[in-house]
């Protein structure tokens, strides 16, 4: 289960981009984000897989705090998270299988 508790990412240049999300997805269910550009949906991802740190909340994924977690715990929650990025992040003169097994090499 995952469930989001007033999450809230502030940036630097003092852009609210998320303000006291509150969320919970159960096992097992698809969910869809959808919004108007800039409205907070990869900050929200982003945040959830710790690419970026909230400003304040807690995230809290099969009963750990992902927010509290140490950068080797968020390693470890990392491998059961998937992500696909917008601009998909391929080496483009890579063959698909060595851009697969690439992002496999932080799991020895």
């Amino acid at each position: 289960m995952l469930i989001i508790e007033n999450l809230t990412k502030i940036y630097d240049n003092g852009f609210k981009a998320l303000d006291r999300i509150n969320l919970e997805i159960p096992d097992g269910q698809f969910v869809a984000i959808i919004g108007l550009s800039g409205s907070g949906k990869s900050t929200l991802l982003r945040c959830i897989n710790r690419l970026i740190e909230p400003t304040e909340g807690r995230i809290i994924w099969n009963g750990v705090d992902i927010t509290a977690a140490s950068d080797d715990e968020v390693r470890q929650i990392r491998r059961h998270i998937g992500m696909i990025f917008q601009q998909f992040n391929l080496v483009k003169r890579s063959k698909v299988i060595t851009n697969v097994l690439s992002g496999r090499l932080g799991y020895t």
